[in-house]
């Protein structure tokens, strides 16, 4: 089993630690307290983030003494992603997969949770995903923990139906599963997020939380001028290039259409401006084809342009090989790549998606651009090829990630809302 991630490097004596003279001491759970925590996901796909948020919430639970198990259905994980699934692993203090974890659980799948939730003691359930309400709330109600929930937005599918459902709400069979099923809290992880759930007709409205993810401020870090030579060599850049990087699932939802317009644009309007894009992560077939023969219409050129490094378990080297992060997505939940990518020293733009005004203050650490629109996109990337306010944005950036997206942070907001100290108690 893997140990801490590889590469992380001892501090200097003469850096700043923007965490320690302002931040309180972190909240530990409460003396004598059953510290442990089931998560239950219906699947765990090592090439999301939400696996990555499971595993970055699990590993800063531990280092707080609290033991979390995980029950969840299938794991898919490949060559790419092994490291992930392995990291996922030596946060828990238990994984099992079970057959069945679907949105209407069978009576077996209770009894058999229920059974593991009263064999291992276990003080509070976190249901990871909507679907996993049902059989969070049933367990709860039987065994009297409480039941937190955190929802993981997505949109899947072609281009058409991203463009169609990014923006639509819930159904009255949907109103219906969360009012039946709603847990103790329900944690999102953007203001946007609180938002859209609260405009349906839910109970407990209030009970909807923003708990804002938080990153291992760490591993990512602005690279040193010979880390970030070594790579953008490993990348084929080019020192004169302005290398946008979209760290994310391939998938039409994150608007990599939109991106490849802009450069597009720029390429025609801009000739010398020699804009490349790097493209990170993993979409399924259909997807990949898809977005891979809309990034190849122009042949050489946008061979030269547009590059697809596939699913990478540290995005690390990517970051430091890029001077922009372009998110122009349609539809997110927070975009923790973007948080990442602030602490490594990158400029973000991004769309006006969940997180997107937490992560960036417009026209000062980043810029927000209009959905759909290539040409705001095209025309924030040409005010940030000027490379003295890219190391202002940057330099902001740095300590903005530093000040609101720690795990420590993220691990004081969620403890108490599993109950584990002060007064968060069970509130059905």
């Amino acid at each position: 089993m893997l140990r801490a991630l590889a590469g992380h490097r001892a501090r200097r004596h003469d850096e700043v630690d923007l965490m320690s003279a302002a931040s309180p001491a972190p909240v530990q759970p409460e003396p004598g307290a059953d510290s442990r925590v089931l998560f239950l996901t219906e699947v765990i796909n090592c090439n999301d983030g939400i696996a990555t948020y499971c595993q970055t919430l699990a590993a800063g639970l531990k280092r707080r003494g609290v033991h979390v198990h995980l029950i969840s259905g299938p794991v898919r994980a490949d060559a790419t992603s092994e490291r992930k699934r392995m990291l996922l692993e030596e946060a828990m203090e238990e994984w099992h997969v079970y057959e069945g974890m679907r949105r209407f659980p069978s009576p077996s799948l209770v009894r058999r949770v229920v059974a593991y939730v009263r064999e291992k003691r276990i003080a509070a359930i976190n249901a990871h995903g909507l679907g996993m309400l049902c059989l969070g709330k049933l367990v709860a109600t039987l065994t009297g923990v409480p039941l937190v929930g955190t929802y993981h937005q997505s949109v899947l599918g072609g281009l058409e139906t991203v463009r169609r459902d990014a923006n639509r709400k819930f159904g009255a069979a949907q109103e219906l599963y969360l009012s039946l099923f709603f847990p103790d809290w329900l944690v999102v992880l953007s203001d946007e997020s609180v938002r859209f759930l609260r405009q349906h007709r839910i109970p407990h409205k209030k009970r909807v939380t923003k708990v804002a993810a938080g990153t291992d401020l760490a591993h990512f870090y602005p690279p040193s001028p010979a880390e970030g030579a070594a790579a953008r060599a490993q990348f084929g850049f080019e020192p004169d290039e302005l290398v946008c990087v979209l760290p994310a699932r391939l998938a039409w939802v994150k608007g990599p259409d939109i991106l490849i317009d802009a450069v597009r644009l720029l390429r025609a309007e801009r000739p010398a401006l020699k804009v490349r894009c790097l493209f990170v992560g993993s979409g399924g077939a259909d997807r990949e084809r898809e977005i891979g023969a809309y990034a190849a219409r122009d042949g050489a050129e946008d061979a030269a342009a547009f590059r697809f490094a596939g699913f990478m378990s540290d995005v690390r080297p990517a970051l430091w090989a890029s001077d922009l992060f372009v998110l122009p997505s349609r539809f997110e939940g927070f975009a923790i790549g973007a948080v990442e990518a602030m602490a490594a020293g990158l400029v973000p733009v991004r769309t006006l998606t969940g997180g997107t005004t937490e992560q960036i203050v417009d026209g000062e650490t980043g810029f927000i651009v209009p959905h759909e629109d290539p040409r705001a996109l095209a025309d924030a990337i040409v005010r940030l090829s000027d490379p003295t306010l890219r190391k202002q944005m940057a330099a902001r950036n740095v300590e903005r990630a530093h000040r609101l997206f720690g795990i420590p942070a993220m691990i004081d907001a969620i403890l108490p809302l599993y109950g584990l100290i002060g007064n968060a108690a069970r509130r059905v």
